[in-house]
């Protein structure tokens, strides 16, 4: 049986912006599969490339009623509690778990996109019997951003859960194929009908709560994944010359002469 490296894209997207992904990640004891979501006026440009590079293109066609909807919203600005529900940041799990329902896999390994890099094959460190999930090296409570998306999206309950927890990034995590379909599942459920993005907000709210028992938490001294936005900040030291050491690279666009290197 197959492990899943799988991801969402818009086609707002450019083959610039999905290479890294494709061309880092031709691993053989993987399928890679890309959720291709139609956005406003945006004609796509990407399929052809993917499909040439071994990638399944799905591209979603219904919504969480089971109605029949091509056009999703890309724009997490314009996120209120009506345009949620279809938000491909969020809804992205809702069609991961359709998926998964329909189609087994030993292991699966979600990540963004545009701004992720493989320097290796992840899935031996992935669990069989539960899930990763990937510190950012910051608690909720060092970052605006994300205390400002908690308080509105979870409340106080969110408050005392989370304020004091480090924050697990939702574009690199995986687990087994059981695993990863149930938490998406309750990911979209938790994200649906919210204010504001809660993609991140409700993964983390769910690892520290229903899966903190099977959830295997790393952090930077793992190795596992460096995320850079926290490092480009100012928020996170951390030394660019140790990348290479890292199975997975995210947000790398976020420090121009990474950007420039990988371009």
């Amino acid at each position: 049986m197959k492990n899943l490296l799988i991801g969402a894209v818009s086609t707002n997207y450019t083959i610039d912006d999905v290479r890294g992904w494709v061309t880092s990640s031709n691993w053989d004891d993987c399928e890679r599969i890309l959720l291709v979501y139609d956005s406003h006026q945006h004609p796509d440009t990407i399929s052809g490339y993917l499909k040439e590079n071994g990638i399944t293109v799905v591209r979603p066609t219904f919504n969480f009623w089971g109605i029949e909807q091509t056009v999703f919203e890309s724009n997490t600005g314009v996120c209120d509690i009506a345009t949620s529900y279809n938000l491909i940041h969020n809804i992205r799990f809702f069609h991961i778990w359709n998926l998964l329902v329909n189609f087994t896999y030993e292991k699966v390994l979600i990540t963004d996109v545009r701004d992720v890099r493989f320097n290796s094959n992840p899935f031996s460190i992935i669990p069989s019997d539960g899930i990763i999930a990937t510190s950012e090296g910051i608690l909720y409570s060092d970052d605006a951003w994300n205390m400002e998306h908690l308080h509105t999206n979870l409340g106080m309950l969110g408050i005392h859960t989370l304020q004091d927890c480090p924050v697990y990034n939702v574009g690199v995590f995986g687990g087994s194929h059981e695993m990863v379909k149930s938490i998406c599942a309750d990911i979209y459920l938790n994200s649906a009908g919210r204010n504001k993005v809660a993609d991140q907000t409700s993964f983390n709210y769910l690892i520290q709560t229903k899966y903190k028992s099977v959830t295997k938490f790393t952090d930077i001294s793992d190795k596992f994944a460096i995320h850079l936005h926290v490092v480009s900040t100012g928020l996170v030291k951390f030394n660019l010359t140790n990348l290479s050491e890292y199975v997975i690279i995210h947000q790398y666009d976020r420090i121009p002469e990474l950007k420039r290197l990988y371009a």
